[in-house]
């Protein structure tokens, strides 16, 4: 009695799809930067507080030392309300600057990736080349791997899928071996 056939247990090959869509799904857990949306809503929160609170100071010192006419009284309110005010004022504009950085870096990493998953989307349509005189086209298939890798996959494998720096791989002509989850040579 094959495995297949016993009742309550899959097949081997459901076994391994299942298999590699829990290391897909593992693989794009890798790559994600939650800690990104934290740290830019921590130095927004920051410098939306430290600049109102050095405005207040830069007040609450004129408002003290507009109160009376000798200058010895107003050193007190120009060094704790003045100079403290204007540090903070300052502290948070360079909070507020390093906020504008990471949402600037961030567009700019999510661009660059939509920006080259549309390049490989054109890449895949170019690799479509008309046979002569065959009204159907043929897919040439390309293979990728890593630089010190020792498998080459599918250019859509889980694990080589989001990287840049894949390399093209020809089967016949490489001592790498075929990757086990999207097996390249098996579905061509």
């Amino acid at each position: 009695m094959t495995a297949a056939s016993i009742p309550g247990q899959a097949s081997a090959p459901d076994q391994v799809s299942g298999r590699a869509a829990r290391l897909a799904e593992g693989m794009r857990g890798l790559r994600t930067h939650a800690n990104t949306h934290n740290l830019e809503r921590a130095l927004l929160v920051v410098g939306g507080i430290l600049m109102p609170l050095g405005v207040l100071f830069i007040i609450l010192g004129w408002v003290g030392a507009s109160r009376t006419p000798l200058p010895f009284e107003q050193n007190d309110y120009l060094i704790s309300g003045g100079i403290l005010g204007l540090a903070l004022v300052v502290a948070g504009g360079f909070v507020y600057f390093a906020y504008w950085q990471t949402v600037r870096i961030r567009e700019s990493r999510q661009q660059a990736a939509e920006l080259n998953a549309a390049l490989h989307r054109i890449e895949a349509m170019l690799e479509y080349v008309g046979a002569s005189g065959d009204a159907a086209p043929t897919r040439r298939v390309t293979f990728v791997a890593t630089p010190t890798g020792s498998m080459f996959h599918r250019p859509e494998c889980p694990t080589v899928t989001g990287r840049s720096d894949v390399v093209s791989v020809d089967p016949s002509n490489t001592s790498l071996r075929a990757c086990r989850i999207c097996d390249p040579l098996g579905q061509a």
